[in-house]
């Protein structure tokens, strides 16, 4: 453990703050109407598995080192689950997407600097442990989406912020003017994803199968898409004011997601938005052993 005070802030669980899984598990949702956690060393915040009649109440304890990250430096990240009644670290858990521990963090001023990392999971002490490097300092959210053994999913959130320098200057979030995104990647290949919405327009509580298609540079469609997190692709959408959370799953199962599954050019997932308002989606994939990832920002009308 770090030599320095830790300071710890609990957030009591509301009627206001919601995780659940939609009946048929294609999507996460979770609403954050307010996050008050400041910067510390130690945040912890209270979920409740509300899919169960008897709800057990979980606590879940993320330890920054240094306390406050610093931009272009590695922060150590520490998470612990304890279930509220015992209190000692939930040692096993269920996978949930070919990982134990989903971990997705956006700066929540204008949803840049997208990461969706996976901590380690130390089996003997029950701590996951992960390494991440802010590259700006400014206001972060994350998100943790695990699975207690035998239990519900859960899912929860916490705000902090990051120092140093360079300081992130946000950007507004508009739509986007278009459907196609260029992606360049680290080795230099580069691809063409677009994202179609059925039905149109976007309308808040409804089902809508968003299907992303995947060329290369010069347009060809990619048919030998690899296996990610055990699925053809994934998606994670967060609403503009960083509020709400959705993890969506691809609508279609893949029977044999083993090595040997290939796929493309299209993958869908389904979604449904809780409210009105402008949204991100990330679609992740992978080729050739390379992630891709693609942003897309929209808007979702009132029924």
């Amino acid at each position: 453990s770090s030599p320095h005070n830790t300071h710890s802030q609990n957030k009591e669980p509301t009627d206001e703050r919601e995780s659940s899984i939609s009946e048929h598990g294609q999507q996460h949702h979770q609403h954050h109407p307010s996050d008050q956690s400041k910067t510390t060393a130690t945040l912890t915040t209270a979920a409740t598995s509300s899919m169960i009649p008897a709800s057990i109440n979980y606590n879940v304890n993320v330890q920054f080192d240094p306390v406050t990250p610093q931009a272009g430096k590695p922060t150590h990240l520490s998470l612990i689950v304890t279930e509220q009644k015992v209190g000692e670290p939930i040692k096993q858990f269920d996978i949930i997407h070919d990982k134990l521990m989903h971990l997705i963090i956006v700066n929540s001023e204008d949803l840049s600097h997208f990461a969706h990392i996976h901590p380690k999971l130390d089996k003997e002490t029950g701590i996951f442990h992960i390494s991440h490097t802010f590259s700006k300092a400014g206001k972060y959210k994350m998100w943790i989406d695990v699975k207690p053994k035998g239990g519900m999913q859960i899912l929860t959130a916490f705000a902090f912020n990051a120092e140093g320098q360079p300081v992130h200057s946000p950007a507004n979030i508009v739509p986007d003017r278009t459907s196609m995104k260029n992606v360049v990647i680290a080795d230099g290949q580069s691809y063409q994803i677009t994202l179609d919405f059925q039905p149109k327009p976007l309308i808040a509580r409804s089902s809508v199968k968003m299907t992303f298609e995947i060329r290369d540079a010069n347009g060809k469609p990619i048919s030998n898409l690899e296996p990610l997190m055990a699925a053809g692709g994934h998606c994670v959408i967060i609403g503009a004011d960083g509020h709400e959370f959705l993890h969506v799953h691809p609508a279609e199962e893949v029977d044999d997601i083993a090595t040997s599954w290939r796929g493309g050019p299209s993958v869908s997932f389904l979604a449904n938005f809780p409210k009105p308002g402008l949204y991100r989606a990330w679609g992740q994939f992978q080729h050739e052993g390379r992630l891709l990832t693609a942003d897309f920002t929209f808007e979702v009308v009132t029924g």
